[in-house]
């Protein structure tokens, strides 16, 4: 009996200990900081440089490549590369508002564009 409560005492401690992991800060600085397109372009070279994760609300507009879209917000347009594995599990079209994810890509021939890692679906 002494054993069974010793475990379950452990098993408990362990429980409280890794509800605390999930805490995340979402402040300034904050990884995934909302942004607009026309912030993440005037940007570009600096958030590319820092790896930094930038999160965009708007709407995917066109498909222009196999993982390539354009997606559009009320400061103007940016080409995003999604992969099939980031893609929802529902439909959405160019009249879904969406919340992306992803990392700046900036390269001086081909433009500015975000890589994609997640995409979530804006509710009203």
């Amino acid at each position: 009996m002494k054993r069974m409560l010793r475990y379950l005492m452990v098993l408990t401690i362990v429980s409280l200990v890794s509800w605390n992991v999930v805490a995340q800060f979402v402040g300034e600085g904050a990884k995934g900081s909302l942004h607009t397109v026309q912030s993440v372009k005037d940007s570009a070279i600096k958030l590319d440089r820092t790896d930094a994760v930038v999160r965009l609300k708007g709407f995917v507009v066109e498909q222009i490549g196999n993982k390539d879209y354009w997606f559009q917000d009320q400061t103007g347009r940016i080409r995003v590369e999604i992969s099939k594995k980031n893609l929802p599990n529902r439909p959405f079209d160019e009249k879904t508002e969406l919340l992306l994810t992803g990392e700046v890509d900036y390269d001086l021939l081909e433009g500015v564009e975000i890589e994609v890692e997640s995409i979530e679906f804006v509710t009203k």
